[in-house]
């Protein structure tokens, strides 16, 4: 009974708060119901800019969370919020505004235009300006722009971003650079490459992790690149690192890892073609084609592997090697009011398609600065690299491209055969083991130290010095079994090593004053620089070596072919300038500069010499009677500038001195007996050598429309180059010579121009709450000639009067004669059916028709495209963003070494390139001439290498995700984004000879550029 009665009382007792629960439940549910709908609220209004006019597409989010919403056509919002929320309302070109609702249902807001893009500070010789105040023509990269694509070269991520400024790569070997021209060249033998500043002192922008980069800011007119004198001539591209700032440490991490997909690059013929060809080459040369194989063939070990049909795609062999590519960087920024630092450090592994082509390269980097007291800050940036570099060579594709496609490229064991068939030696005898090396150990540092003292307001002064020490060594080693080319001193097998080592200095001092007085502002710059530069190089060869595995590393192990050399040089700067700037109501802005530049390798007389340049800028918006264009016009600033820079021309230590070289005992006797003597060689002397100088217009245009939705840019320039640095033949009448030959000397003789437009566009086409798309468009159109050549043309070096510098001389392809052609006319040119046909130039009045000659050759075309485009456009989708880089060249003409390798010969031994439509009688309208007609007519046969370069390819697409902030936070990850990138992945070109080559090689017969497909992650904690 007690048990029963307990029982009921659980019983009752578990009812009683079973229904006390759900009315409680209940309760609560009620009370949070009431709540909410006392929380929510319905909100609108209107947004207007502060002309009244409606702002379409404004973006209205409640502020912390993903709750918002767009204007409509008429500038009206409607969104359900909290009361006690914050309204957020942003758009392109307006300042963004926050309102708390504080329990209104209608809010009304007026956008104001922001200043934010015309009061950007940009980065110009020794200081910085607000981009309106602006009076050169610069462009500017911010990180983002240098990194949404993963790369280990700086310069590449610019490619096609730049109006003006031409970047190419060549090759697809690891560690390669890029070609690089800012509006044009203008020396011709000196280096037409822009100056790099990097963090305010010369230096190198290779050794910089593109990932430590703050922002790039191009100089490209005359009154933005005079302030560096003789080294501006060319254009300035300044490089600023980033530095710590103060607030919480910040710390990034970045890794991405990429391979290789399709190979640009040609094929030797196989199978039926190879044989097709070849029976081809027989009848041409004998009459008829041949009965048998072995007849064609001519030597029973090739006939065998033919019958056998052993054969080796040697290209297939050589490139075979999925290419790869990976790096990982860690960066930690952050500090206090008094001290900041950044601090980084990378490594990075390239692979390229050849076994031995490898880099593997570590980079450190540590920006202080720290506030002494409120009048002077002191710091330092410092960079090390260090490189681990195991290169191929070039003519192991070349050589694979034109071997003989038969035989047994591997033994039974999976090795390379040096000797793959009879009297035929591998192309690839380069990966035989111990057979060749060529690795290069280099370590690179660069320290700035400054300190900046500010004693009263406007004033300011810097002095700042940097030491850049570098160190290589090149070991290399050349087997008896080695296809790479020994140097010709060398016996075989050769080991050398070559020592390379720089150190330079730089000391600045910078004094600067600003002043604003009521509706002018004054600026003044006075800037002393000193560098010295010292170079030393060593090196020591053995051959003879009995042993292939000990390499370079014991030199002395040699039997003979002791080989020694050194040299030494140092050379000397020093710089005075200064730049005046003037401001009157932000409206007519005013710059001059000048700058005295002297060097210890010219003439006496001619070591120094000035660099004046100056510019106006007139801010035509900010005037009165342009009130009426407010509405839609929102900056319109037009710029002129002049300026004379620069340029040492290719000069460098001691060129102004008769080189010449001591004999110790042999080549003269006297008295029977050897004694030293002296010869010159190299260069002679000249006593008059001085700087090239540049003179250079810019006429530009700043514009902004919709509130700057559409911004950019219009130039125009004009550079014309006198006094060019030319090495000039000095004739054997003058008595000076070397060994007989004529010697070299340089004078200032020559002049060049160039000329043309460029164009930069930006738009935010669609600008919303959850989706953007914005492109830039940047096009160049320039033309560039030698106006004065001492002497008139020089055919010799391919240099014409009235022709840009890179012209493309030779004969001009007209196609293939045909059995249909006079018989009689073919007689006159001394051609056959099947042979080239090219354009002949009148002589004697014999209207063109006389055998090909010398005098037949005429300016093909240039290397140099007249145009240059590059379309990027970005779109975000919430949490995803997709990026696609556009780029062309046009207009420029390609000498193809690549294409050179269709030869037209009669040999069994040398392949041919795969895929050519060539001549015979079935197939008269061919391209290329008739197989074994290429000994007969190899003068003209370089006119097939010439052909229309013009081409357009996608250089790279990104395709990014960011993980919701919610769920990273979770693993303490403040942002995570994951990206795939494809560069490459589509090439058009105008002719399509070029198929299967990237046009943007130039041709090139060395290493093949190559698809890749890159996967990354971008972590910030």
């Amino acid at each position: 009974m007690r048990n029963e009665k307990s029982l009921k009382i659980k019983s009752s007792r578990s009812e009683l708060c079973s229904r006390f629960g759900r009315i409680c439940f209940s309760v609560l549910f009620a009370v949070f119901a009431i709540m909410a709908s006392a929380q929510d609220k319905s909100v609108s209004g209107t947004v207007i800019d502060e002309t009244g006019e409606p702002v379409i597409g404004a973006t209205v989010m409640v502020k912390g969370t993903k709750n918002g919403t767009a204007t409509d056509i008429d500038g009206k919002y409607a969104l359900t919020t909290p009361p006690s929320a914050t309204l957020v309302f942003s758009y392109v070109g307006y300042t963004t505004q926050e309102i708390p609702v504080g329990g209104r249902n209608v809010i009304d807001v007026t956008l104001k235009e922001s200043r934010e893009l015309l009061d950007e500070v940009v980065v110009v010789g020794y200081g910085t300006v607000r981009r309106r105040d602006l009076t050169g023509a610069v462009s500017s990269m911010k990180n983002s722009d240098v990194v949404v694509a993963p790369t280990n070269n700086v310069m590449e991520a610019l490619q096609g971003k730049i109006a003006g400024m031409d970047i190419t790569k060549s090759s697809g070997e690891t560690g390669s650079d890029v070609n690089i021209l800012l509006r044009g060249s203008r020396s011709i033998y000196g280096s037409n490459e822009p100056l790099f500043i990097i963090d305010g002192i010369p230096g190198s922008y290779s050794q910089v992790n593109p990932s430590d980069i703050e922002s790039i800011d191009v100089l490209k007119d005359a009154s933005s690149t005079a302030i560096y004198g003789s080294a501006g001539a060319n254009g300035v591209v300044i490089i600023t690192t980033k530095r710590g700032e103060e607030g919480k440490a910040i710390v990034n991490f970045d890794a991405y890892y990429g391979f290789s997909g399709d190979v640009n690059y040609k094929h030797g013929m196989l199978g039926d073609e190879w044989l097709a060809y070849h029976r081809e080459a027989y009848k041409y040369i004998n009459g008829d084609y041949p009965t048998d194989n072995a007849t064609l063939m001519g030597n029973p070990e090739y006939t065998s592997a033919l019958e056998e049909g052993k054969w080796i795609d040697w290209v297939d062999l050589a490139s075979g090697r999925r290419a790869t590519t990976q790096k990982y960087a860690l960066s930690v920024s952050g500090g206090t009011q008094k001290a900041r630092i950044f601090a980084s450090t990378s490594y990075s592994k390239e692979e390229g398609l050849l076994p031995n082509d490898e880099l593997d390269r570590y980079t450190l980097r540590l920006n202080a600065d720290m506030e002494i007291n409120k009048y002077a800050t002191i710091g330092f940036t410092s960079n090390l690299t260090y490189s681990d570099h195991d290169r191929g060579v070039k003519n192991t594709f070349t050589k694979s491209l034109t071997a003989f496609p038969l035989g047994d490229a591997f033994d039974e064991d999976g090795n390379l055969n040096h000797r793959f068939i009879d009297n035929q030696d591998s192309p690839l005898g380069d990966f035989i083991e111990n057979q060749f090396a060529n690795n290069t150990k280099s370590t690179y540092i660069n320290s700035i130290g400054y300190l900046d003292i500010t004693p009263f307001k406007g004033f300011k002064f810097r002095s700042q010095i940097s030491a850049i020490l570098s160190n290589s060594r090149l070991g290399q080693y050349w087997g008896a079994q080695a296809t790479a080319n020994q140097p010709s001193y060398a016996k075989s097998p050769f080991a050398q090593k070559t020592h390379n080592n720089n150190w330079a200095y730089t000391w600045e001092n910078i004094l600067s004053y600003n002043a604003d007085i009521k509706d002018h502002s004054f600026g003044a710059q006075f800037i002393t620089s000193y560098n010295k530069n010292t170079n030393e190089q060593t090196i020591a060869g053995s051959g003879g070596f009995d042993v292939d595995t000990w390499q370079f590393h014991r030199l002395l192990s040699g039997s003979g072919s002791q080989y020694t050399y050194s040299d030494y040089s140092r050379t000397q700067k020093m710089s005075y300038a200064f730049r005046v700037n003037y401001n009157y109501k932000g409206r007519y802005l005013l710059t001059f500069s000048n700058r005295w530049d002297g060097v210890s390798w010219f003439s006496e007389g001619s070591k120094w010499d000035s660099f004046p340049a100056g510019a106006v800028a007139w801010r035509l918006s900010d005037e009165e009677f342009m009130e009426s264009t407010r509405n839609w016009l929102s900056n319109a600033k037009l710029r002129v500038s002049y300026g004379i820079t620069g340029n040492s021309g290719g000069t460098g230590a001691y060129v102004t001195q008769t080189q010449a070289y001591l004999y110790p005992n042999g080549g003269v006797t006297v008295g029977g007996k050897p004694v030293q003597f002296a010869q010159y060689t190299g260069t002679y002397a000249g006593s008059t050598l001085g700087w090239e100088k540049s003179y250079n217009w810019n006429v530009g245009l700043d514009f902004g429309v919709l509130n700057n939705r559409i911004d950019g840019s219009i130039e125009w320039f004009r550079t014309e180059t006198k006094g060019l640095l030319y090495k000039r033949t000095v004739p054997i009448t003058d008595g000076v010579t070397g060994w007989g030959s004529p010697l070299s000397r340089w004078e200032n003789l020559a002049r060049t121009e160039n000329h043309g437009f460029e164009f930069t566009i930006n738009s935010r086409n669609i600008v919303s709450k959850d989706f953007n798309w914005s492109t830039t468009l940047t096009a160049t159109w320039s033309k560039e000639r030698i106006k004065e050549l001492p002497g008139g043309n020089l055919i010799s070096e391919s240099l014409f009067v009235g022709a840009p510098i890179k012209s493309i001389y030779g004969w001009k392809y007209a196609g293939i004669w045909g059995t249909d052609d006079d018989a009689e006319l073919m007689k006159k040119y001394k051609v056959e059916p099947g042979y080239i046909k090219i354009e002949t130039i009148e002589n004697n009045g014999d209207g063109g028709v006389h055998a090909y000659g010398d005098n037949d050759r005429m300016i093909l075309g240039h290397q140099n495209p007249n145009w240059i485009l590059g379309l990027n456009n970005t779109f975000k989708y919430r949490d995803f963003d997709l990026s696609v880089f556009m780029m062309g060249r046009f207009g420029q003409t390609i000498q193809s070494n690549l294409l050179g390798y269709y030869d037209a010969k009669n040999s069994r031994t040398t392949n041919q390139i795969s895929g050519v439509d060539y001549w015979t009688e079935d197939n008269q309208g061919a391209y290329y001439p008739r197989p074994g007609t290429g000994d007969k007519q190899s003068k003209v046969m370089p006119s097939l290498r010439v052909v229309d370069g013009s081409f357009a390819k996608i250089k790279n697409v990104t395709f990014g995700y960011t993980l919701p902030g919610k769920l990273t936070q979770k693993a303490l990850v403040e942002r995570m984004r994951l990206y795939f990138t494809a560069y490459n992945p589509w090439i058009i070109m105008n002719d399509s000879k070029l198929d299967g080559i990237d046009p943007e090689t130039g041709g090139s017969d060395a290493f093949p550029t190559y698809k890749q497909f890159v996967f990354g992650i971008n972590l910030t904690l």
